[in-house]
């Protein structure tokens, strides 16, 4: 029985099957039945309707791309404006240190700082002030430190050794009564010292300068030994020694040394954040300027970052909403190791959530509560997303990617332009709350569908009586259109709609012709400048397909040139008029060349390189290039005669074999290397000026059509100890015959010789 229905089974089902196609014949037979009309109306309703959902999905995507555009052009407006304001606060930062560094007060403060700083080193101490000191340090400093650092600090690293720096870190860190952080408030330590008096005396006015422009601190160095010998908060760097204390690797030394390394008046210098021991293990960033006294540097002003103004420039004064970022948007800073330079946003509006998305992503605890400690994410929020990369690459320009909290964001990025800082900035806003008006289009988009295909069943039905005609002769323009007939075009007596589309049609075949003809010229143009970029049978090989271009030629002459006096003369006149007359000789030189058959390798300044039998064998390669130098040799006299001036040519040749391939990909050149060009170019350097010095090869093959005289042997390093006999070429004895004045008037060619002429 199983069996049995098994069989009835597939036999009805064989049957559907069978059916299937009839019904499909059927039901197209009754189409064509139809009349044309009625064909069409259908048709009109069909593609009505597909268009409509067309339309309708399109005008989703393109909604989603016009609104991606708006949000990225604004994050774009945003991150520029924000570049240009930030490169403007740290361009203002420069100004003032260096404003700061000429101010007379300054000059004179550091002086006398100086001055009462040594008078200390002489100073007696109590030894119950180096206890005292070593109180502050393992009761104060220590205990605040180890909860920003690993392992247990030791004293003897820390604490002071020379007496002036023990003698003012008692004053005004052990035994100044006012807390840590506030240690700027004393003005007087009231010891009777000269250095108290100096203190009182320009106190007040650094730590006013402090609170106006809102630095962190202000310090004044020695820059003979390193000292620092006035800061206006007075922590534990203070007093000590930045090339020997236990502070000389951090980046307040760094820039300090970056100032020593660059002593110009005026320079002012900067280093990136880095954890500052002194601070804490805070994040700190310093830039610095010289203190001169005439011509002499006294001392090296320095200011630490001011991070709270980094961060209102960044975050508007936590405005977000109002700068346009919305619910998500922000726009922050990351430097070239890939951590924030600026407070994420969402570390201050939700810290909570921010901290959940950190641990989520593998960030450790201890970075955690750092972030808690110094209450910023500046050097501890890793952002390596795509968008970050691309900046630090010197790239601008907008992408989706995912944020450094892993979510998915539309990003501006670019590189900001701030001398001695690598930074970025970007602006971005999560792609939930930039797509929220999206979904109101869609929407929007069903209920519209919903009427239009209404709207169309109808409007179907009135369009068959009129389409017929002008879609016929359209359908035959379209037609001779893809048989390539560009010249056709579509006359319809009509004003309606579908005149319109005959007028569009014809504008969209002479478009069509228009960038036909573009491409043509644009293929013109790119074989002409593959043309100079490479010789004619490299660049054919190029164009056949041919990868990797890599040959090995056994015999080719190499001619090395450069103009001496050119680098003088340059100077000598105005940019414009130098590249003129530059561009005079080389394009006489390129003449030169085509009429010898050379092919030019390369001009740069007053250097020209030419080959003859590169790729195009010469039986008498060498000759024809004895040739060109004596053409170009005659063309320099012309052009000094014309113009006035003294240059003269150095030139070596050789013959033998090189090595040449077409390197690079994107800007790809045709080189050649080995001990034939290197050979040629040492020639070229040993010769004198006005002379034309060939080696013992070249010489075998033309002595006897030119008149040499030996010169001195040389010696190359790359080819052993051997001396390389050279020869130089007897200026008067071949000239070339088309450049001899008898030669210039019976030579056929003589009236059309760009070289002849300007040679004679």
């Amino acid at each position: 029985m199983l069996s049995s229905n098994e069989g009835l089974c597939s036999q009805t089902h064989g049957e559907q099957v069978e059916a299937t196609p009839e019904v499909k014949t059927s039901t197209m037979k009754g189409f064509f039945k139809l009349k044309v009309k009625s064909k069409l109306m259908l048709a009109l309703l069909g593609v009505s309707l597909g268009s409509i959902l067309v339309v309708g999905s399109l005008s989703l995507q393109r909604g989603r791309a016009i609104l991606k555009e708006s949000i990225f052009n604004q994050l774009t407006s945003i991150r520029t404006s924000k570049a240009h304001q930030f490169e403007l606060f740290f361009e203002n930062l420069r100004y003032q240190v260096e404003i700061f560094c000429n101010d007379k007060m300054f000059v004179a403060a550091m002086l006398e700082f100086e001055k009462a700083y040594e008078e200390l080193e002489e100073a007696e101490l109590p030894e119950d002030w180096q206890k005292s000191i070593d109180a502050y340090y393992t009761d104060e400093f220590f205990p605040r430190l180890k909860e920003n650092t690993e392992g247990d600090p030791i004293l003897d690293v820390y604490r002071p050794v020379v007496n002036a720096s023990r003698y003012l870190q008692y004053h005004y860190l052990t035994n100044n009564p006012k807390p840590v952080g506030e240690k700027n408030q004393q003005l007087d330590a009231r010891d009777g010292s000269n250095y108290s008096k100096v203190h009182r005396k320009y106190h007040p006015n650094f730590n006013e300068i402090i609170e106006k422009f809102g630095y962190y601190d202000l310090f004044l160095i020695d820059p003979e030994t390193g000292n620092i010998v006035y800061s206006v908060y007075k922590e534990t760097d203070y007093a000590t020694s930045l090339f020997l204390g236990p502070y000389r690797r951090s980046n307040l030394a760094a820039v300090v040394n970056e100032v020593l390394d660059n002593p110009g008046k005026g320079a002012v210098q900067i280093v990136d954040f880095e954890a500052y021991r002194p601070s804490y293990e805070a994040p700190a960033a310093f830039l610095a300027g010289p203190i001169y006294d005439g011509p002499k540097m006294v001392g090296i002003l320095a200011i630490q970052l001011p991070v709270e103004q980094i961060n209102r420039v960044m975050t508007e004064g936590q405005d977000w909403k109002g700068s346009g970022l919305g619910e998500t948007g922000e726009t922050y800073l990351v430097g070239n190791d890939r951590l924030m330079r600026s407070v994420s946003r969402f570390f201050i509006e939700t810290p909570e959530d921010y901290k959940k998305k950190l641990r989520s992503q593998g960030t450790s605890e201890e970075t955690i509560q750092l972030m808690k400690n110094f209450d910023t994410t500046i050097l501890l929020q890793e952002v390596n997303t795509m968008a970050a990369q691309r900046a630090l690459s010197g790239k601008e320009g907008t992408q989706e990617v995912r944020d450094y909290r892993g979510v998915p964001v539309l990003s501006a990025y670019k590189p900001l332009d701030i001398e001695g800082l690598r930074w970025v900035i970007l602006a971005e806003m999560d792609i939930a709350e930039a797509y929220q008006p999206l979904r109101d289009l869609q929407r929007s988009i069903f209920i519209l569908t919903v009427v239009l295909i209404l709207f169309v069943t109808w409007l179907a039905n009135v369009a068959a009586n009129v389409f017929v005609k002008p879609i016929k002769r359209l359908s035959e323009g379209a037609r001779e259109v893809g048989e390539g007939h560009l010249d056709t075009e579509v006359k319809l007596d009509s004003d309606d709609e579908f005149g319109e589309l005959a007028q569009t049609f014809n504008a969209m075949v002479q478009n069509l012709q228009t960038q036909r003809d573009a491409i043509a010229q644009k293929n013109s143009e790119n074989e002409s400048l593959l043309l100079n970029i490479l010789p004619s049978a490299v660049a054919a090989r190029l164009k056949q397909g041919e990868e990797k271009i890599a040959d090995r030629i056994q015999q080719v002459t190499i001619l090395f040139s450069s103009i001496d006096g050119f680098s003088q003369l340059s100077e000598e006149r105005e940019v414009s008029e130098a590249a003129a007359l530059l561009n005079e000789l080389v394009t006489g030189f390129d003449d030169a060349a085509e009429k010898y058959d050379l092919e030019k390798l390369n001009a740069l300044g007053e250097h020209y390189v030419a080959a003859c039998g590169l790729t195009k064998q010469r039986l008498d390669q060498t000759k024809r290039t004895l040739d060109f130098a004596l053409a170009i040799t005659h063309l320099l006299q012309s052009f000094n005669n014309k113009h006035a001036t003294n240059l003269k040519l150095r030139i070596g040749i050789h013959t033998g074999a090189v090595k040449a391939a077409i390197v690079g990909n994107r800007q790809f050149a045709y080189n050649l290397w080995g001990e034939t060009v290197n050979l040629a170019n040492c020639l070229h350097q040993q010769a004198k000026p006005g002379s034309i010095l060939v080696t013992q090869t070249a010489y075998e093959s033309v002595r006897d059509l030119y008149a040499f005289e030996q010169d001195d042997a040389i010696a190359i390093k790359t080819l052993g100890t051997e001396a390389i006999a050279t020869w130089v070429l007897v200026p008067t004895s071949a000239r070339p015959q088309s450049f001899t004045p008898a030669a210039a008037e019976s030579s056929p060619s003589a009236q059309t010789d760009p070289v002849s002429q300007s040679g004679t």
